[in-house]
């Protein structure tokens, strides 16, 4: 699993700016073009018409992680290419589709010219910091699991902005040797010693438990000289994207900003987001579902949509829809099991619907209903929970919402293949209980629509 770093930023807050920057680079790209090519008689019509045209173009640039991601990364590659071909095809429809009077290469100039600056904006505008800035030093109160856990995701992040420096222990005689090659420097009491010499400008506090000694007044001093002190959970959610469940305390839920009631305005303004795109997605899309109900029953007998208990908000039942992607009668022989990544059940048909999630389309009648939302935790079937909920005590806090069709733990994490997968996917479902709103939910729906695009399901 990937540490997450920028993508939970950006995803978890407002996407507008990537969107603005990339419409502005639109707009003068059309700009620019009309001033040098287009006959004056078309002006109002070019401007009017490519500027309505951007509004599809740009999502479409935009899915090289756009405001989900930063380019700069071990996907470089893979987002720059997606980018370019999103772009060539964009041109090509606005060549294509373009009303009388506009020439196709004047259409075709205007989309290299955005097509260029979109790209320019996504290395300069978005890149999270200059290469040469100087990583920021951190200093981990306390020996303990959450300080490893912290050390490692640091390690991990694609876009590095922190460096562990040392670790200070609780313990007299725990005080030599290293965490993941970072020295131990002393004891916790020495923290305004160090900060002080090493220039450290925040402090992360990860004790092992009530039983180890926290340093208050050291600490407040540090704190009181300009020196930022935050909660290692604080530090590790932030960081990775999903919540430390390790000796996770009900007060950290209780106490902690967000875990929030079902606010009237909040669930209000997700229900009519669901109402709307399932109702425009059921007819967007009959096409495909026509073609795939067409292709499942070639392919394999049995019944093209599949029908299953699910668990939904509340703990209620409900049946749930999906196109049929394995051979009638899986589990026959099994019984109720996991999925797993090269199953032999899965038909021909069954792999292809799966990695596009076509295969979810059926569940736009489940949200339509109200039985489903577009985003939030996956339904489990009822076979599974009371297994889940025994070895994971917060596990049934998930039903506090409506399951979704996707999830941030979907496209975190994706699908399990058995109990033990649970845990890191239950973390990420607690971080977007903790910090769902609306800009969230279209960041994941943005984020979907890619994995979709790059055939990144399973």
């Amino acid at each position: 699993m990937q540490a997450v770093n920028e993508d939970i930023r950006f995803a978890f807050q407002n996407p507008i700016p990537a969107y603005a920057a990339d419409l502005m680079c639109f707009a003068a790209a059309t700009a620019f073009t009309w001033y040098l090519l287009a006959p004056p008689t078309t002006g109002v019509l070019y401007t009017g018409w490519s500027m309505a045209f951007g509004f599809v173009v740009c999502p479409l640039v935009l899915a090289a992680e756009g405001p989900m991601a930063r380019v700069f990364g071990d996907r470089v590659g893979i987002d720059v290419v997606f980018a370019v071909v999103c772009g060539a095809l964009g041109a090509a429809l606005f060549s294509m589709l373009a009303p009388p009077g506009i020439s196709a290469a004047t259409a075709s100039h205007a989309m290299g010219v955005f097509l260029a600056l979109a790209l320019g904006s996504r290395l300069f505008v978005h890149h999270p910091r200059p290469l040469s800035r100087r990583l920021e030093p951190i200093l981990v109160i306390g020996r303990s699991e959450l300080g490893r856990s912290i050390a490692e995701s640091v390690e991990k992040q694609r876009n590095r902005e922190f460096e562990i420096v040392g670790f200070l222990s609780a313990e007299d005689t725990d005080l030599e040797g290293n965490e993941h090659g970072i020295p131990v420097l002393g004891k916790i009491h020495d923290v305004e010693k160090w900060v002080e010499e090493l220039g450290i400008k925040r402090v992360v506090v990860a004790p092992r438990g009530r039983e180890d000694h926290f340093p208050a007044q050291e600490l407040l001093w540090t704190k009181l000289r300009g020196c930022r002190v935050e909660s290692g959970l604080d530090f590790y959610e932030r960081l990775t994207g999903r919540i430390y469940l390790k000796n996770l305390r009900s007060s950290y839920l209780i106490f902690s900003h967000g875990f929030g009631s079902r606010r009237p305005l909040s669930v209000v303004s997700k229900r009519i987001l669901d109402l709307l795109v399932s109702t425009v997605g059921l007819f967007a899309v009959s096409p495909v579902m026509i073609l795939t109900a067409l292709a499942i029953r070639l392919d394999s007998k049995g019944p093209i949509i599949f029908e299953q208990q699910r668990i939904g908000q509340d703990g209620k039942a409900f049946r749930v829809r999906k196109f049929r992607s394995m051979f009638d009668n899986a589990e026959a022989a099994t019984g109720p099991c996991f999925t797993q990544e090269q199953d032999s059940r899965i038909t021909r048909v069954g792999y292809f619907i799966r990695k596009t999630r076509i295969d979810e389309l059926p569940q736009l009648w489940n949200v339509f209903r109200g039985e489903m939302s577009l985003v939030g935790p996956r339904p489990e079937r009822p076979e599974f929970i009371e297994e889940l909920n025994d070895r994971y005590p917060y596990f049934s806090l998930r039903s506090s919402l409506k399951p979704g069709i996707t999830g941030w733990a979907q496209i975190r994490h994706g699908y399990v293949s058995d109990f033990a997968g649970f845990e890191e996917k239950l973390s990420f479902d607690l971080y977007y209980m903790k910090h769902r709103s609306l800009w969230v939910d279209l960041s994941i729906l943005w984020k979907t629509a890619k994995t979709v695009v790059q055939l990144q399901g399973v």
